[in-house]
């Protein structure tokens, strides 16, 4: 990122530096760590949706590395967050900056972010501020306020596996992002966490567009805005992308509903 957006960026984000916003350490995180690391980030506003639930339902379903919750918002205002885009491209690049330092570290261990909301699009732009210098593995994308048609092909460069969409028509907050505005600026449009994300040309087995399930809501997830992060959701479902089954290599593959196609729609 240029040095006049990370000046714009630094400035708007003073107010969530003081608050701590570098995720959370606790004594057992240098020994996790040795077994894999995993960025969740919280949607606008930090309200605090799966900070503890997805840490619980990956280690519930037997991942042993470790959960970091990354804060890149600036307040504690989801409109405030939605609309500063300088802001949250400066805290992709901070992201960007912790995934390289953690892989220089651990160059044979598995990097995996997870993110909802207004958080998919920080996630996003910081996998593509890697610049070749990391490999995440997989990226799942919870409640999208990404643009449906987001070009995604930079942020798959600097990836080994997949990205892993869950989107529900029935998610009434994106919405209202239709008429305020996607995370990455575009309005009128429907974002991915309604319809599914685009895939670039050539990549479409690399894009795995998952719709809400009518059965998953027995596990957590109604198809609402947020309760995909719901502990028993990540446990049952979530954790396939990131947990390796015992005996083999993580390879993301999920055995639950089908893989959708994309297919645009009004909605």
């Amino acid at each position: 990122m240029n040095t006049v957006l990370r000046r714009v960026g630094g400035g708007l984000l003073a107010a969530g530096m003081l608050l701590g916003a570098t995720g959370c350490a606790d004594p057992g995180t240098q020994r996790r760590e040795k077994f894999g690391k995993t960025f969740y980030l919280d949607g606008a506003g930090n309200l605090g949706f799966g900070a503890s639930d997805v840490p619980a339902g990956l280690r519930r379903a037997g991942y042993r590395g470790d959960v970091e919750i990354y804060m890149w918002t600036t307040s504690l205002n989801p409109l405030v967050d939605q609309l500063n885009i300088p802001a949250a491209r400066f805290r992709a690049s901070v992201l960007a900056d912790k995934i390289i330092a953690y892989q220089k570290q651990h160059p044979d261990n598995e990097i995996n972010v997870i993110a909802l909301s207004a958080g998919t699009g920080v996630a996003t732009w910081a996998i593509e501020e890697l610049k070749g210098r990391a490999k995440v593995n997989n990226l799942i994308l919870l409640g999208s306020s990404l643009s449906n048609d987001y070009d995604v092909s930079t942020a798959l460069q600097n990836m080994k596996g997949r990205i892993y969409v869950y989107y529900s028509p029935n998610d009434a907050v994106l919405e209202i992002v239709k008429l305020v505005g996607t995370i990455d600026g575009k309005r009128g449009v429907p974002s991915v966490g309604q319809v599914g994300l685009k895939p670039p040309s050539g990549q479409e087995s690399r894009v795995v567009n998952i719709g809400w399930n009518e059965e998953w809501t027995r596990f957590g997830w109604a198809g609402t805005h947020t309760d995909c992060t719901s502990g028993q959701f990540v446990q049952v479902q979530i954790s396939k992308h990131i947990v390796a089954p015992v005996g083999t290599a993580s390879t993301g593959e999920t055995p639950g509903p089908p893989r959708r196609s994309y297919r645009a729609s009004s909605r």
